[in-house]
């Protein structure tokens, strides 16, 4: 038996040998950020940041943003049922910088998710970063936190792009031009 396995094995290098290709192993794809999004949701966006993961979460008809242990976030914020609370904004630079934020409000406190891509003017064009902005206060004017992805984060452009679908029918959650969250974060 051992002989027949040694055979065939030489058989099967003759012929990859003879037709001329190798078989290169695939390399391993990193698997993507784990997320503290449910069943049924779609992840929009999600970084671990140390020991804690950020997330939001996009689920037929709500939005969500958990941050916390896989598995156990320490905070969550949804969306309310006619989505006040949260607010979408972006900011588009003569191919300096281009970023799409989404703002969970909580009270007086703002959580705002972005992400950024360097445009091809920049010394580094398409260099891309995100993260967490807590801000504090009506207008956001005291910074609480403001935490930067380190690793590779999972940004969904599709559903980023479906929370339209997702909203209230008369949901209107662009930021408010002029207003002090209108800004590159």
């Amino acid at each position: 038996m051992a002989a027949a396995t040694c055979c065939v094995a030489v058989a099967f290098a003759g012929l990859l040998a003879a037709s001329g290709s190798v078989a290169t192993p695939a390399r391993p794809r990193p698997a993507p950020p784990a997320s503290l999004c449910s069943g049924g949701e779609r992840v929009v966006y999600s970084c671990g940041f140390g020991a804690k993961i950020g997330s939001v979460c996009l689920g037929r008809s709500s939005l969500h943003y958990r941050f916390g242990r896989l598995g156990r976030p320490e905070l969550a914020v949804a969306s309310t049922p006619d989505w006040r609370n949260i607010r979408t904004g972006g900011n588009r630079s003569q191919g300096g910088l281009n970023q799409d934020y989404i703002r969970f409000t909580n009270g007086l406190t703002h959580y705002v998710v972005h992400v950024d891509e360097t445009g091809s003017l920049n010394e580094s064009p398409g260099i891309r970063s995100s993260g967490i902005e807590v801000l504090r206060g009506a207008s956001g004017e005291r910074q609480i936190a403001s935490l930067a992805c380190k690793t590779s984060a999972r940004f969904n452009r599709e559903a980023f792009d479906a929370l339209q679908t997702a909203a209230p029918q008369d949901w209107v959650g662009t930021e408010t031009p002029g207003s002090p969250f209108e800004m590159v974060y």
